[in-house]
């Protein structure tokens, strides 16, 4: 792609190098000399600008419906890479739960409480506000419970004994459900336990069987080393490949190919906001660093153009769920289009620049998805 080409043969050829580039086949700074009738240049060119930001270099896709429409890397970072994706795994770990709550695993669906399914380290229900908590407020993070439980985060225990931890420390001062949201990961630590309290399968389990078998990820894309007490709201490791048939899958309404993978009702589910009429907020990453006061759904943050919850004169723009070492996937809520910034920044808690490439990226992706541009990368 260093030399213009004659437009037609460009974008047959073109269509062949971005098809390879998030995959090591493209320039590893960016290209320069892009054709004019290249829709994608402003995409490139704002990226380009951009990536002193991403000291390791980055990987954006972008997919419709129909396939993926852009992939390009930069600074040597391609779809292939497997890392942590960190917070992104959130979503992921809801959907694995929806499927589970769908196939009626569940006595109450998302409404079913932690004490119908889990006991103390003696062996009795949970009792008080804990025993209160359902599955719902435990995936939209409005439990009640605030903080991470470091003690909970032992590799070497179980996840029943990380959760009969949680319980122990924090059974004495949990609030009212619903009460106010606090974005950490001890939350789904408790959801993940209560799946396998209810199917009598370990969650490395029931991620195989729900997600990672039927979406033909590899071996590696595991969560947490595949160790019997996994993080599920940030431990998942895969690539940029896998993570983007994830993504069409929730770009299609809940299509994986033909298949309903997971049905309209479940997808609306996962993206209704799980605040409540009097629920306030006690800690957000997104507010501690720019400000803004998004609310969050099932695994997934609810992106308003003027930075708060969403209302009738100011919706949900995209569903996301940026990771802290800035990887980025996000749908937009009219269903155009879908895209993931691929990236592992070196400092924990390093989204700014992903946060903000993504919300400039925007206007231009859809200004390309105008004119149309081919599918360079069939997605099932």
């Amino acid at each position: 792609m260093s030399q213009p080409r004659p437009t037609r043969l460009w974008l047959l050829a073109g269509a062949a190098v971005l098809a390879l580039a998030c995959g090591g086949g493209g320039s590893s700074s960016g290209s320069t000399g892009t054709p004019a009738s290249d829709p994608w240049a402003p995409v490139t060119g704002a990226i380009q600008a951009a990536q002193s930001q991403f000291p390791n270099g980055l990987c954006v896709e972008v997919a419709t419906p129909a396939g993926v429409v852009y992939s390009h890397g930069f600074g040597g970072f391609t779809n292939q890479d497997a890392v942590l994706v960190a917070s992104a795994s959130k979503w992921v770990t809801s959907t694995v739960i929806l499927r589970l709550v769908n196939a009626g695993a569940f006595p109450h669906g998302l409404d079913t409480q932690a004490k119908e399914l889990l006991v103390d380290a003696g062996g009795s229900p949970w009792t008080g506000n804990m025993g209160d908590i359902t599955l719902r407020q435990l995936l939209s993070f409005t439990s009640g419970i605030s903080g991470d439980d470091s003690a909970s985060e032992n590799v070497f225990i179980t996840l029943k004994a990380a959760v009969d931890q949680i319980y122990a420390d924090d059974a004495a001062t949990a609030s009212v459900p619903g009460s106010y949201f606090y974005y950490g990961s001890t939350h789904m630590r408790i959801a993940a336990r209560m799946a396998e309290v209810a199917t009598g399968k370990t969650w490395a389990q029931l991620f195989a069987e729900q997600l990672h078998d039927p979406m033909g990820w590899s071996a590696t894309s595991i969560y947490s080393g595949g160790g019997p007490n996994p993080n599920p709201a940030g431990g998942l490791k895969c690539t940029g490949l896998e993570y983007m048939r994830f993504l069409m899958m929730q770009l299609r309404g809940g299509l994986d190919g033909t298949r309903t993978f997971l049905p309209a009702a479940m997808i609306t589910a996962q993206r209704t906001d799980g605040y409540g009429p009097a629920t306030t907020l006690s800690y957000s990453p997104y507010y501690d660093r720019i400000g803004k006061t998004y609310h969050y759904a099932l695994g997934n943050w609810l992106e308003t153009a003027g930075g708060g919850g969403p209302t009738a004169s100011d919706p949900v723009i995209r569903y996301s769920s940026t990771g802290t070492f800035g990887w980025a996937p996000w749908v937009t809520a009219d269903g155009v289009y879908g895209g993931i910034l691929m990236t592992q920044q070196s400092t924990q808690g390093d989204t700014i620049p992903s946060e903000n490439l993504k919300a400039q990226l925007d206007p231009l992706i859809r200004a390309a998805l105008a004119q149309n541009p081919p599918v360079i990368r069939a997605v099932p």
